[in-house]
C-alpha cells in the first residue's frame, strides 16, 4: 500500500541518517560479550589477566575479580602457556588459530574433578594480547576431509554458474546446506547503501523476501565499516543475557576495550530489536567483500537459537571469501559482454571521427543510432563550440542550453551522470518525459575565449515500484517531548513505493562507455584544432602578404606625392626671392607634411610590429650627443608653452654605445613630445642613468644582437611632467594601439606613439611603464639593453646644415635621375643643378641604361618602380656590363619603405637606399659620402617664425580675457573638435591692438599644439 506519509523517500533518508543512534563505540566497544563463550585481555610477555568476562566463574569455579592482575597458568597448566607463548613468537598468529586448551572444573565446595576442553583463538589489539574460548559441546565433529570435499563442490557449483543471479542463487544453497538455518538470503548494497535482497533459499513454509529493499539506516554506517573488517558475525540467540567484561575498561588507557575483531562481541540494542521485530532468534552473517568495499552479505537467519561451531563458521568465512571474488568475476563477465558490444560501436565512431575530425558533428549526426545505442539512451545532445544538434528524445535546445551552463558550474566535471536529475537541478522536472537521467561529456578549454565541446545522452522518466521490507517512515518515531527518533522497524510486511522522476539506472560499463566516447571526442577535437590552426595559419600568412603588399602600395603612393610637396618646399625655402608673407606659409606647407608623414611612418611601424616583422638596426652611436639633440628637437615645443624642460644626466651614463639609435630616438622622442603636450604650466624632466647587471624581465639578452665581447648595461631613463596625470585605470590603457585616454582624445595624434614605443623597448631587450597621480604629474620609465663600444667604433653623424653650393676645384659630378614621376624628376634636376651638379634625367629603366652607357655618370639615383623596366633590372643589367658598369655608385631613392625594400635594393646592386620623401641633407650627405664631394653652407639664422614664438614665448588663460565669453568658448570647442579651420576665423575677430595675442594663438594652430588652446580656454 501507498503510504500517506508526506515525508518523500529521499528526505526520509536524510533525516534518518541524521537521526542514527547507532554509535561506533556501541557497536565497537559495547563492554560485554555473548555467554556462549568468554575473553581474556592479557599483557605480554608474563600473560597477565588485565580483563576478563565475568561467565569465566561457570567454568573455572574462580570468580573474575580474583583472576585479575593473576598469570595465565592460574587457568591452565605450565606446559599449554608455554605452547601459546610459543605461538606468539611467531609472526603470523592467525596460522596457530584455532588451538585446544584443555583443564579441570574445580569446585569451592568439593573436591570433583571434571575435565574441559576448549577451542581458542588469539589476536592483538594496541595496548594487549585477547584471547577468546568456547568449550567443546560436543565430540562429534567434521572431518577436515569432509570439510574440503563440501568446499569442493560448493565451488564447482560457482564457477558452473551462468550469471550473476545463478551464482547467488548457489551461494545461498551451499551456506544454507553448510550450516542448516531455516533461511539464508543473499544481499546485496546500493550505490545509496541501501539494500536489495538478490538470491533466497528458506523452507517451503517461509515468506519469501526476495526482491525487496532495505534501507542504509537498517544496516547503519558504523555496522558495515566493521562487515568490512570481520568476515563474520555470529549470534546463536539474541535473547541472551550479556556477560560484562570486568572491568569494564581497559586498565591502562581507562576506555572501553575495543572488540572489533571478537569473535563474542556482544550485540547492540538496536540491532537485537531489528531482530526481534522480524522473528529472528539465531543469525550469522558473512560479508562479501569487492575491494574492501562491502558488496553485499550473506545473511542466515534462524528462528530459534542455534550454535555453531567455529570450524563450520571458519568454513563460511572461506566460502564468503571465494563467493566475493567470483561473484566480482561473474559481474566483470557480464560486463565484458556488454563492453565487446560497446566496443565494436566505439570502434566505429573512433576510426571515423578520425578520418573525418574536421567533420565532427556530421560524423555524429550520421552515426546517431550507435551514439544512442553506445549507452542504451533514447536521445542526445551534441554541443560544439557553442553549435547544438539534438537527435531522439530530448529536452528543447533552450532547456538544454541552460542545462549544459548548470553543468560547466559544477566545475567543470569530466564526466557526469544522474538517475535522478531533478533531485539536483529542479529545472529538469519540466522535462522528466525526455530526461529524468543524464550521462554528460564535457571538454573545457580554459582560456581567453572559452571552447567547450559536450555531449549528452537523455533517458525518459521511469516510473518504478520498489518493494520495501516494511514501511520505511516506520523507523521514524514521536519522544515523549516530541522529538523525531529513530527506532528499529515493526514491521516488515512488504510496502510499495512508486518512484518518479528517475530514470533506469546508468551502469558502471556504460559510464565507462561515455568516458572512452570523451577520450575519441578529444583527439577528434585535438586533430581538428590542429588543422583549423594549420588552416588558420595559412590563411593569415596570406593575408600577411596580402597586408604588406598593400601597406607597401599605400606607403609608395602616399611618399611619392609627399615627397614633392616637401620637396619643392625645400626648393622654395632656398629662394631669397619669396615674399616674407609667404616664407609662413611654406613653414605652415613644411610642417604638415611632415605631420603627415610621422602619421604615415606610425601606421607603417604598428603594421611591422603586428606582423612580426621589427627588427633591429644596430651601430655605434654618441649617446651624450643623441641626448643634447632630443633636448634641442624639443626644447621649442616646451618654450612656446612656457614649461621648464630639465635633463638630469648621472655620471655613469657612458658616452658611447651599441644598439638601434633611430629606435632609442623615436622612444625618448615621443616620451618626451607627451610630456609636453599634455603639460601647461610646471616642467618636463628627462633623467638618464646607466644600470649595470640588471636584466630585463620583458626579454633576456638574447632579443639583442650584441657582440659578446660587449659589456651590456641597462639604460634607464624617466620622463616625469606636472601635467594632467593618468587615471590608474588607465595606466596600461594607454600603452593600446588606437587608445587614448580621455585627456588624449582633445589633443591631436593617432594614439599608436606609445604602443610603438613600448615594442621599441622591448624588442632592445627592455620596457617602457608609468606612474602617475591623476591631475598632478605623470612618470614613463624605460629600460633598454646597450652596448658599451669604444669612440672609435662611432660613424660622423649626418650634417643637418643647409648646403648652397660646391666647393671650388673639384671635378663636374655627372649625376642621372632615373624617375618616371614628372614632378620628382623636377624637384631631383632642379635641387642637384642648383648646388653644381650636371644632371641628366630618363623617365624608366630603358633609358636610364641608354644613358648610363653614353654618358657614364658618377651616380645614379634609381626609382624603383618605374614604367618598361623598373629600377631593380635596370641596377642588375648595368651591374652585369664590364668595366664603368660595376664603378658606378647606384643609391635607390623610392617611395619604398619597408626594411624588406631595403634588402632588396641592396641584392639588386644598390649601393644605398634612400626613402622618399628625403631631406635634401640625407640626399647631399650620401653624395658626399660616395663621391668625396665637398660643399659651401648657408649661414644658418633662426627662422622669423621662431623668433615671433620666443616673443611670445607663453600665454594665460588670463591674456584671453580681452575676448567675450562667447568667443572663449567657440575656441574651446574648436580647439577639441580640432577644427583649425574654424580656430583662424576666430583669431581673425581678435583686435588690431591684441596681435601680440592673435599672433600667439596662431602659432599653436601653425604648430599643431590644439590642445594647448583647449586648456587655455577651459570654463
Amino acid at each position: 500500500m501507498q503510504s500517506p506519509n508526506p515525508i518523500s523517500l529521499s528526505s526520509l533518508t536524510s533525516i534518518l541518517t541524521a537521526l542514527e543512534v547507532c554509535s561506533d563505540e556501541s557497536v565497537y566497544a559495547p563492554g560485554y560479550i555473548q555467554p556462549h563463550g568468554m575473553l581474556l585481555m592479557l599483557q605480554e610477555p608474563q600473560l597477565t589477566i588485565l580483563q576478563i568476562s565475568e561467565n569465566v566463574e561457570q567454568f573455572f569455579g574462580i570468580s573474575a575479580k580474583a583472576l585479575l592482575g593473576q598469570p595465565l597458568q592460574r587457568l591452565f597448566s605450565r606446559a599449554q602457556v608455554q605452547r601459546l607463548t610459543g605461538y606468539l613468537a611467531e609472526d603470523n598468529l592467525e596460522l596457530y588459530n584455532p588451538f585446544e586448551l584443555k583443564t579441570r572444573r574445580v569446585a569451592e565446595t568439593d573436591w570433583q574433578r571434571e575435565s574441559q576442553t576448549f577451542t581458542g583463538v588469539m589476536y592483538r589489539i594496541v595496548d594487549g594480547l585477547i584471547m577468546e574460548l568456547e568449550p567443546v559441546r560436543s565430540l562429534k565433529s567434521i572431518s577436515s576431509i569432509q570439510f574440503y570435499h563440501r568446499l569442493q563442490a560448493a565451488i564447482a557449483n560457482f564457477r558452473n554458474a551462468t550469471s550473476l543471479m545463478n551464482l547467488a542463487q548457489n551461494l545461498a544453497r551451499e551456506v544454507k546446506a553448510m550450516i542448516g538455518f531455516d533461511r539464508v538470503m543473499i544481499y546485496r548494497f546500493q550505490a545509496d547503501d541501501s539494500g536489495v535482497v538478490i538470491a533466497e533459499e528458506k523452507h517451503k513454509h517461509l515468506e519469501s523476501y526476495l526482491g525487496l529493499h532495505y534501507l542504509a539506516t537498517d544496516i547503519p554506517a558504523p555496522a558495515r565499516k566493521l562487515f568490512c573488517r570481520k568476515w563474520v558475525r555470529f549470534i546463536p540467540d539474541i535473547n541472551y543475557t550479556p556477560i560484562p567484561l570486568i572491568s569494564t575498561n581497559h586498565p591502562l588507557t581507562d576506555t572501553p576495550l575495543d572488540l572489533s575483531d571478537s569473535m563474542l562481541r556482544g550485540v547492540s540494542h538496536y540491532h537485537i530489536e531489528y531482530l526481534q521485530n522480524m522473528g529472528v532468534v539465531g543469525s550469522i552473517t558473512i560479508s562479501l567483500i569487492n575491494d574492501k568495499r562491502l558488496w553485499g552479505l550473506i545473511a542466515c537467519h534462524h528462528y530459534s537459537p542455534k550454535l555453531v561451531d567455529y570450524e563450520t563458521r571458519k568454513a563460511c568465512e572461506f566460502l564468503g571469501q571465494f563467493a566475493s571474488i567470483e561473484l566480482v568475476h561473474q559481474q566483470e563477465r557480464e560486463l565484458d559482454v556488454y563492453r565487446t558490444q560497446v566496443k565494436a560501436i566505439q570502434d566505429e565512431l573512433q576510426q571515423t571521427l578520425l578520418q573525418e575530425s574536421n567533420f565532427i558533428e556530421q560524423v555524429l549526426i550520421r552515426n546517431t543510432s550507435q551514439l544512442l545505442d553506445l549507452v542504451h539512451a533514447e536521445g542526445a545532445a551534441i554541443l560544439l563550440d557553442g553549435h547544438l544538434t539534438l537527435v531522439g528524445q530530448t529536452p528543447s535546445a533552450t532547456q538544454v542550453q541552460e542545462l549544459v551552463t548548470w553543468l560547466v558550474q559544477r566545475k567543470g566535471e569530466r564526466v557526469f551522470a544522474s538517475d535522478f536529475l531533478s533531485h539536483l537541478y529542479p529545472e529538469a522536472k519540466a522535462f522528466k518525459d525526455q530526461a529524468s537521467g543524464i550521462l554528460a561529456v564535457s571538454i573545457l578549454f580554459n582560456h581567453a575565449k572559452q571552447k567547450s565541446y559536450h555531449i549528452i545522452w537523455f533517458r525518459p522518466e521511469q516510473i518504478q515500484t520498489v518493494n520495501w521490507a516494511g514501511n520505511p517512515h516506520d523507523t521514524l518515531t514521536i519522544n515523549e517531548i516530541g522529538e523525531m527518533q529513530l527506532s528499529p522497524r515493526k514491521s516488515f510486511a512488504m510496502w510499495k513505493e512508486t518512484v518518479r522522476e528517475t530514470s533506469l539506472p546508468w551502469e558502471v560499463a556504460e559510464v565507462e562507455a561515455a568516458t572512452e566516447m570523451r577520450n575519441t571526442l578529444m583527439l577528434a577535437v585535438l586533430e581538428f584544432s590542429q588543422i583549423a590552426l594549420e588552416q588558420a595559419a595559412e590563411q593569415a600568412a596570406i593575408a600577411n602578404r596580402a597586408k604588406s603588399q598593400f601597406l607597401a602600395k599605400m606607403s609608395h603612393e602616399l611618399r611619392t606625392p609627399l615627397n614633392a610637396i616637401l620637396g619643392f618646399t625645400q626648393l622654395m625655402n632656398r629662394s631669397e626671392k619669396i615674399p616674407s608673407e609667404f616664407q609662413e606659409d611654406l613653414g605652415i606647407i613644411s610642417r604638415s607634411g611632415k605631420h603627415l608623414l610621422t602619421l604615415i611612418n606610425d601606421v607603417l611601424e604598428m603594421s611591422k610590429i603586428e606582423a612580426g616583422q621589427l627588427k633591429l638596426t644596430e651601430n655605434s652611436f654618441d649617446l651624450h650627443q643623441l641626448i643634447h639633440s632630443i633636448r634641442d628637437m624639443v626644447a621649442l615645443k616646451a618654450l612656446e608653452k612656457g614649461i621648464d624642460l630639465i635633463t638630469q644626466q648621472h655620471p655613469s651614463v657612458p658616452r658611447y654605445v651599441y644598439g638601434d639609435e633611430s629606435k632609442l630616438l623615436q622612444i625618448l622622442l615621443n616620451l618626451l613630445s607627451n610630456a609636453i603636450k599634455f603639460t601647461t604650466r610646471g616642467s618636463v624632466t628627462l633623467r638618464f642613468q646607466a644600470l649595470t647587471g640588471k636584466v630585463s624581465k620583458v626579454n633576456s639578452l638574447d632579443s639583442i644582437s650584441s657582440d659578446d665581447s660587449k659589456p651590456i648595461i641597462t639604460l634607464h631613463v624617466e620622463v616625469e611632467d606636472t601635467g594632467c596625470g593618468i587615471a590608474q585605470s588607465d595606466i596600461e590603457t594607454v600603452f593600446e594601439a588606437f587608445t587614448q585616454t580621455e585627456s588624449g582624445r582633445h589633443v591631436q595624434g593617432t594614439g599608436l606613439g606609445l604602443s610603438i614605443s613600448r615594442q621599441f623597448a622591448r624588442l632592445m631587450g627592455g620596457d617602457i611603464t608609468a606612474r602617475s597621480i591623476l591631475n598632478q604629474k605623470s612618470t614613463f620609465i624605460c629600460e633598454v639593453l646597450l652596448s658599451l663600444v669604444s669612440s672609435v667604433d662611432i660613424i660622423a653623424p649626418e650634417t643637418t646644415r643647409t648646403v648652397i653650393g660646391l666647393e671650388p676645384g673639384q671635378p663636374t659630378y655627372r649625376i642621372l635621375v632615373a624617375e618616371d614621376l614628372r614632378e620628382n624628376r623636377l624637384l631631383l634636376v632642379s635641387l642637384l643643378e642648383l648646388v653644381g651638379f650636371e644632371v641628366c634625367a630618363a623617365e624608366n629603366g630603358k633609358e636610364a641604361i641608354a644613358l648610363w652607357s653614353e654618358w657614364h655618370p658618377h651616380l645614379i639615383l634609381m626609382d624603383i618602380q618605374m614604367p618598361v623596366m623598373d629600377g631593380y633590372e635596370t641596377t642588375r643589367q648595368i651591374r652585369v656590363k664590364e668595366g664603368a658598369g660595376k664603378d658606378v655608385v647606384i643609391i635607390a631613392l623610392t617611395a619604398y619603405a619597408f626594411e624588406e625594400d631595403y634588402t632588396t635594393s641592396i641584392q639588386a646592386g644598390c649601393n644605398d637606399h634612400i626613402t622618399k620623401p628625403f631631406t635634401e641633407g640625407i640626399l647631399f650627405d650620401r653624395i658626399a659620402h660616395y663621391l668625396g664631394v665637398r660643399y659651401r653652407y648657408r649661414e644658418e639664422a633662426l627662422p622669423a617664425l621662431h623668433q615671433q614664438i620666443l616673443l611670445h614665448k607663453s600665454l594665460t588663460a588670463k591674456d584671453l580675457q580681452v575676448m567675450s565669453p562667447e568667443w572663449i568658448i567657440q575656441a574651446n570647442q574648436a580647439a577639441l573638435d580640432l577644427n583649425d579651420a574654424k580656430l583662424y576665423n576666430l583669431i581673425a575677430q581678435i583686435p588690431n591692438q591684441e596681435q601680440v595675442l592673435a599672433n600667439a594663438l596662431k602659432s599653436l594652430v601653425d604648430n599643431f599644439q590644439l590642445e594647448a588652446i583647449a586648456i587655455l580656454t577651459q570654463t
